[in-house]
């Protein structure tokens, strides 16, 4: 019952608080408008192809087999041409793709492919996303790294502040009690700014991505912990400073995870620094629970654990540290 009670009031507190509010949910959100207004632009549908013969095809030309099929999740169709036979795999069922088709098998056969009779069209299991997709997703991770990582560092300062840790400690509670009631409010309040961000890209951007709802649950429980826990860590290395230093993260994860900006846009010494950012790994798996194949199902959980495992370990060991160091002090 204790907990039942704490946890609410840490929930109705974090909306009392307007600048919170107003960073960690409202904020990602305008983030979102602003992105999708200016930065999008029409799509066009990407196309690729392997050849054995010369040929002048729309799209981007290949000249490893191999190389061709394990990209092909980038573009909307490609094309293995070899043997007198074309076979295409596809990505989307848009006209386009249909006329790209068309036009491929029409130029290879004035190329005096004469037999080719097959067309082997396979259907992939993933999706491409949109440039504006990939902008909600990024917001998604946003909104999650705003809440989960600023709430810790935000929480433990301000409670030290006004000595609210201080008076917490004649309550017969224990850290742990209380980690665990501030992790559950910032469940829920992850929750309702997701379900926020997704009635606005219904409405406002008409963005109907289907979710794999098991996937999903799992990418939002595991980068919710993750984030709690490096805010833990932040607030534990950095007493003083932690809030000047989460903030520089947060510009950092911005423009180095992928959240709206691709990485294939940054030099490859940045591209490889992305590698050690986790919220990469959280848009990695929120974009897998959509159906964008951007990782395997075994990296999925496999990310998936580490974002629990520390965070959960950073969250309790650094929950621990800093609440009995508070009582101490006090």
């Amino acid at each position: 019952m204790k907990i039942l009670m704490l946890t609410k009031s840490l929930f109705l507190e974090y909306f009392r608080n307007k600048i919170s509010f107003f960073f960690n949910i409202l904020f990602p959100l305008v983030l979102f408008i602003l992105f999708s207004l200016v930065f999008f632009s029409e799509d066009t549908a990407n196309f690729a192809y392997f050849s054995n013969i010369e040929l002048d095809i729309f799209g981007k030309s290949y000249n490893d087999e191999e190389k061709l099929l394990s990209d092909r999740g980038k573009y909307d169709a490609v094309a293995v041409i070899k043997d007198n036979e074309v076979i295409v795999y596809k990505n989307s069922n848009s006209a386009m793709v249909y006329v790209w088709i068309d036009t491929l098998v029409n130029k290879v056969k004035s190329f005096g492919l004469k037999n080719v009779v097959n067309i082997k069209e396979t259907k992939l299991d993933y999706i491409i996303f949109s440039q504006r997709e990939n902008i909600y997703i990024g917001t998604f991770a946003l909104s999650i790294m705003s809440i989960g990582m600023f709430s810790v560092v935000n929480l433990f300062d301000r409670y030290k502040r006004v000595g609210t840790l201080k008076r917490l400690k004649l309550l017969p509670m224990s850290s742990l009690s209380f980690v665990f009631s501030f992790s559950i409010s910032q469940f829920f309040i992850s929750f309702i700014s997701l379900v926020i961000i997704r009635l606005i890209g219904a409405f406002l951007f008409s963005i109907s991505l289907k979710v794999n709802v098991f996937y999903f649950s799992i990418a939002l429980v595991s980068s919710v912990i993750g984030m709690l826990g490096i805010g833990t860590l932040i607030s534990v290395l950095f007493k003083k400073s932690a809030a000047n230093v989460s903030q520089f993260l947060y510009i950092v994860f911005i423009f180095f995870s992928g959240i709206y900006f691709p990485l294939e846009f940054l030099p490859k010494f940045l591209k490889n620094l992305s590698f050690f950012i986790p919220v990469k790994y959280i848009v990695d798996i929120f974009k897998f629970s959509m159906g964008m194949q951007v990782i395997y199902i075994s990296k999925f959980f496999i990310y998936s654990f580490i974002l629990i495992v520390f965070g959960l370990f950073l969250l309790l060991i650094g929950g621990k540290i800093l609440f009995e160091t508070e009582k101490v002090g006090g």
